[in-house]
This record gives C-alpha cells, sequence and structure tokens, in this order.
C-alpha cells in the first residue's frame, strides 16, 4: 500500500508529507483544526520568522538544550536547505537584522498558502477536524490509527 499517515498538519507534518510524496508514498495529513499551520500562521507576529540564516554550525551553538541532538538532522537537511527549498517552490524570503529569515511579503499565510500549494501538487489528501486519538497496533506493528470518532484508518507509516 505505501500509506503514510502524518498526524498533525503544522510545519513539520506538512514537510514530512511533501517528503513522503517525493519518496512515491501515499501521504495523508490528519489535521484536528479546521486549518493547516494554525500556529505557524502566528509565529513572528503573524510574519512568520522562518528560520536564521547563519551558519548551520553557528546555528547549533544557540541551541540551547543538547544540540548534539541535531546533528545527524542538519546533516540531512538545515537551515539553509531550508532556506534555498522554499525559494525553490516559490516562495521569496529575505534576511533581516540578527539574520532572522521571514517571507517578502511579511505574511505568515504566504508561507502556509505555498506549502499547501505543493501538497496539491503533490497529490497529499488533507483532511481536517480529524482528531486522531490513538494507534493502532496488531502484533506489534503498527496497522493505522483511531480517530476520535473509532473510525480505523490503515497505514503502513505513521509519523
Amino acid at each position: 500500500m505505501n500509506k503514510v499517515i502524518i498526524v498533525g498538519g503544522g510545519a513539520a507534518g506538512m514537510m514530512a508529507a511533501i517528503s513522503a510524496s517525493k519518496e512515491g508514498k501515499k501521504a495523508c495529513i490528519l489535521e484536528k483544526n479546521e486549518k493547516l499551520g494554525k500556529k505557524l500562521f502566528i509565529t513572528g507576529k503573524g510574519r512568520c520568522n522562518i528560520t536564521n540564516a547563519c551558519p548551520a554550525d553557528e546555528f547549533l551553538t544557540h541551541v540551547v538544550t543538547n544540540p548534539r541532538f541535531l546533528y545527524s538532522t542538519f546533516s540531512q537537511f538545515n537551515n539553509e536547505d531550508m532556506m534555498d527549498y522554499l525559494e525553490e517552490i516559490g516562495l521569496p524570503i529575505k534576511t533581516e537584522r540578527g539574520q532572522r529569515v521571514f517571507p517578502v511579503s511579511d505574511k505568515s499565510s504566504d508561507v502556509i498558502r505555498t506549502l499547501e500549494r505543493v501538497l496539491k501538487d503533490r497529490h497529499v489528501q488533507v483532511h481536517l477536524k480529524q482528531q486522531v486519538c490513538d494507534l493502532w497496533i496488531e502484533d506489534n506493528e503498527i496497522r493505522g490509527i483511531f480517530l476520535s470518532g473509532g473510525e480505523k484508518v490503515e497505514a503502513d507509516v505513521v509519523i
């Protein structure tokens, strides 16, 4: 089946769905809210402080607790990769004082809209107002999830 369910449609969930779809998986986001990126919408006072443009090795020095935890992740996809990716998918960005990165428009909604467009282009299914309440596990393997209404949704992978 190669179906991947992503629980949550925030920034990480949207990026996970995009990544899974690039790998040829059938990706599906289940989001409990009425729209994707609800918290992303309010970041940076509505402007969306995307990341910081300092070099990746310097970026990690600003992580307060256990920056080593992020080393392997940053070796795969770091802040510089994120900036390149956003521009590649059509979101112009700018760098301000303190190396803070924002969309040129200063609107977090443009970040969300850009990611939503990529989800649509990649045929990722998005289901809003869907509360996931538990994992569906049989024989010590994940089979999918349970929605709050008790409905089972089958998947090969749950993120």
